[in-house]
């Protein structure tokens, strides 16, 4: 990714940012999939080059109803298209002609451009490269699979937290070329490794604006000091927040400016009149307090923050209060005001006009960093390494310290590339950004490198195999786990939030409850997992049975998908499937009966001569899909894995409600078992399997 001086780098576009990262970075590659399987011959280009990115944006509205839920340009523009939509999907010349001039701009500002904001994430992960072509770690992350190296094999992680984990450790954020021809770069992944990698601590404010607050373009000295570990996190931190801000001429030496020339300089990122009026409100107040320290002067001031003071907050106080003047409605008075901001800046500075122009540079730098370093927290975490529930901290340190070498990782925080090597490093077709490539090879691991770090990571738990280490390193997590759950997720919290699913509404406060990152159909299966787990008494494993990508605090992020069924539970005589949806009643017919029914069978042609069972948990049932998961018991069906045939396959649906109440009641898992067995016991089995070729030999000869 290569960015400007004076730019913040950002894994996301402002433009259609969403909290469900990872899913939306899943739900645009599948887009953009289907696009290369239905419009295999279209670029991703501009109307009328393309309708790539026309479609591309029809499809994420489609596919992602909860996040954009208002679309007014575009509602509009398919109502002027009315029953001409497939002519211009089509590219008919003579509707390009006829139409394009007066509805060009719309469809390239509001609809394809969104398009391009939209997938720019991906373009930025390596998932695909520019011109939207999947790459191979694109694919590995869509399809949950990738090949693992030994050294990946130890870690507790699934495949998702391995892909992002190894493009997050490829990352460099690239400047502009030098006067020699080369690019300055940061790897915004090893500086938060190395942020975390001793005992000393760091609050996560400071985390997140150091790991987003550098740039390529940071000085020699203050690069050399990173690198050479000679610099305290309080002072690289204030480096960042205190940049060297050149003031423009027509500010310099001034005491005062008429609003046009203010509005021009204090611009907001939303860049409207209004909030320029704000700025210069507050900049009228202050100099009038500086000139004359009264009463009425410093209500005026008071009046300012008071009215606006998240505005103002952003724009001249680091995104914090900008004066120590006590509490809305509890204001300091005079003389308590001046004695406890006896050194602010912006009251002693010499110059009013420069000082507060130094200070509105570097806090609006702040509060974007701040902004864009949400995005980024949320993919470290998704790693499963990063966790942020109390203080930043890494999991597995002792381990990652012996996987990375942390001396060479903090040389690597910053450097310098040749067009050359920077071309084939993210920007050609067959870039190594785009690999699908394991942890060992980033570090340019021999085989030989790789054999000693797993033999020290042995050596260091005191066993004797990496498996072992892969076992213990597994149980730890599931204890830790375990631990999360009895803290946050207490059996009355869980039917607390269950009856929640029942309104959509509910979303935002369900997300705030457990974890914005995730969709609320991914929360339901988590919170579906955890009563359950209530359920049976807390006698299974809870972890390994849940299909879903944690993040290091153990939150849900995104269903693991990867074909199988959303919750397999391993009982000791039995095998239970959880198959869970947020989805009404008519849509269950299109979006459940075939994938609810293929997991189950294929669960029970996997597990024979073990016995299966599947309950299907929805809000609510449709009465045909009630029926339909009966009769199935009643004929045999083909695994579409294995082609085995398979005889009795259960599928039991049960409500929201009905698990809530079998949380109330204490209902344990075996007895609801037992009566769904001795219930389906009794469905009449249809041995005759050759009815349909029968009736075929009598209506040809």
């Amino acid at each position: 990714m290569v960015v400007e001086k004076n730019q913040i780098f950002n894994l996301m576009d402002t433009n259609g940012r969403r909290s469900d990262v990872l899913n939306a970075l899943k739900v645009y590659l599948e887009i953009l999939e289907e696009l290369k399987e239905e419009y295999p011959t279209e670029a991703w280009n501009k109307y009328p080059n393309s309708v790539a990115q026309f479609v591309f944006y029809e499809k994420a509205l489609e596919k992602s109803k909860d996040v954009f839920k208002t679309h007014k340009n575009y509602d509009k523009f398919i109502e002027e298209l009315g029953t001409q939509y497939q002519v211009f999907l089509d590219k008919n010349s003579d509707w390009i002609e006829d139409n394009l001039p007066q509805m060009e701009k719309v469809l390239d500002e509001a609809i394809e451009k969104r398009a391009r904001h939209y997938t720019s994430n991906l373009v930025k992960m390596g998932f695909t490269d520019s011109t939207r072509n999947i790459t191979e770690a694109g694919y590995a992350y869509l399809r949950n699979t990738l090949h693992r190296d030994s050294i990946e094999e130890l870690l507790p992680l699934d495949n998702i937290n391995i892909a992002l984990l190894r493009q997050l450790l490829k990352l460099k954020i690239f400047g502009e070329q030098d006067e020699n021809g080369k690019r300055p770069f940061y790897s915004p992944f090893l500086m938060a490794l190395v942020l975390l990698s001793d005992e000393d601590t760091i609050d996560k404010d400071s985390f997140e604006i150091i790991v987003q607050g550098l740039t390529p373009y940071n000085d020699d000295e203050l690069k050399k000091a990173v690198c050479n570990n000679s610099i305290s996190k309080s002072d690289l931190e204030a480096a960042i927040r205190d940049r060297m801000v050149e003031i423009p001429d027509d500010l310099v030496g001034k005491t005062d400016i008429d609003f046009d020339v203010f509005k021009a300089h204090f611009k907001s990122s939303k860049n409207n009149e209004a909030m320029a009026q704000i700025y210069y409100d507050f900049f009228v107040a202050l100099r009038s307090f500086r000139d004359d320290r009264n009463l009425d002067n410093y209500n005026a001031v008071l009046k300012c923050l008071d009215e606006n003071s998240t505005s103002l907050n952003k724009a001249f106080g680091f995104g914090r209060s900008i004066f120590n003047a006590g509490n809305r409605g509890s204001r300091y008075d005079l003389k308590t005001f001046n004695t406890k901001n006896a050194r602010h800046p912006l009251l002693i500075g010499e110059n009013i006009v420069s000082e507060i122009y130094v200070t509105f540079v570097n806090s609006k730098w702040i509060d974007g960093i701040k902004e864009y370093s949400d995005t980024t927290m949320r993919l470290l975490s998704a790693t499963g390494l990063f966790k942020f529930k109390n203080l930043p901290e890494l999991s597995y340190k002792d381990i990652l310290s012996l996987i990375f070498n942390v001396d060479e990782i903090r040389n690597n925080i910053f450097g310098e590339m040749t067009e050359d090597e920077y071309v084939k490093y993210e920007a050609s077709v067959d870039c190594f950004f785009g690999k699908n490539t394991s942890i060992a090879n980033i570090l340019n691991y021999s085989t030989a490198n790789i054999v000693s770090t797993v033999a020290n990571i042995e050596t260091h738990l005191g066993v004797k195999s990496a498996n072992d280490v892969k076992n213990l390193l597994q149980d730890k997590k599931n204890a830790e786990f375990l631990q999360h759950i009895k803290d946050k997720y207490p059996k009355e919290k869980i039917m607390e939030i269950l009856p929640m699913f029942s309104d959509r509404r509910n979303d935002a406060a369900i997300k705030g409850r457990v974890n914005d990152t995730a969709t609320v159909p991914t929360i339901y299966e988590y919170i579906i997992g955890i009563a359950w787990y209530y359920i049976s008494n807390k006698n299974f494993d809870l972890y390994n049975s849940l299909n879903l990508t944690l993040d290091a605090d153990f939150e849900p992020v995104l269903h693991a998908g990867g074909g199988e069924g959303d919750i397999v539970i391993n009982y000791e005589d039995i095998v239970v499937m959880l198959e869970v949806t947020l989805m009404n009643k008519q849509a269950q017919k299109r979006g459940e009966w075939e994938p609810v029914l293929r997991h189950s069978l294929n669960l029970k042609a996997d597990c024979d001569p073990k016995e299966t069972i599947t309950f299907f948990v929805a809000d609510e049932l449709d009465y045909n899909t009630v029926n339909i998961w009966r009769a199935v018991a009643a004929v045999s069906l083909e695994s579409t894995k294995t082609h085995q045939m398979v005889n009795g396959v259960v599928i039991m649906p049960f409500t929201n409600c009905d698990i809530l109440k079998f949380l109330e009641n204490n209902v344990p898992h075996t007895e609801i078992i037992s009566k769904v067995k001795e219930s389906f016991a009794t469905v009449p089995q249809i041995t005759d399997v050759t009815w349909h070729e029968e009736i075929l030999s009598k209506l040809i000869v």
